[in-house]
């Protein structure tokens, strides 16, 4: 079994995630693939949203798609939760599969200042997808997925919420309804 794990703040998700999961999944032939969700990352300072939102968010951005599923795992823990504990978790839940790890390029470029990342690395496979201006030097044993990601980032999206941009075919048409339902970004 080959199981996609593609952790984040997803604070929102947008296009640009779908596009590299839907690629993940397509090319490393992966069974199923997880979305999840961080509860405090251990490299931002902001405060996210609610995980309550994005959780929801995600469920409505992937209820068509039947390989993608959402774990709660670093939710559930209400506190920060490094990747390679994530990892562990996976490689329990699910010993004799193959994982990978998925993440942007820009995370990718970094991993080498990640906790415990020889640990990441035991545990499962990096992939990395490249955004669009974002060429970043990656170790030679990681996997690339094809072809160049659009540059959307959550930040930007909440930006132009801020400033009552548009954000048609930034995020799924679902998720821009529940942002304006729920006043979220303002």
């Amino acid at each position: 079994m080959k199981i996609g794990i593609f952790g984040g703040s997803f604070d929102p998700v947008h296009n640009g995630h779908i596009e590299i999961a839907k690629k993940a999944l397509r090319q490393l032939k992966l069974d199923f693939l997880y979305f999840v969700p961080a509860f405090l990352p251990p490299h931002k300072t902001r405060k996210l949203t609610n995980a309550v939102y994005r959780k929801r968010m995600l469920q409505l951005a992937i209820k068509n798609f039947s390989k993608f599923k959402i774990s709660d795992f670093e939710i559930k823990r209400k506190k920060k939760t490094y990747t390679y504990l994530t990892l562990k978790y996976f490689h329990k839940e699910y010993p004799s599969a193959e994982l990978f790890f998925i993440v942007g390029s820009d995370s990718a470029a970094d991993l080498k200042n990640w906790k415990n990342v020889k640990e990441i690395m035991r545990l499962s496979k990096i992939v990395f997808a490249e955004r669009m201006g974002y060429k970043a030097k990656i170790k030679k044993d990681f996997i690339k997925l094809e072809g160049i990601i659009a540059d959307i980032s959550s930040t930007d999206i909440r930006e132009k919420i801020k400033k009552y941009f548009f954000i048609k075919g930034l995020v799924p048409s679902a998720i821009e309804m529940y942002i304006k339902k729920n006043g979220l970004y303002k």
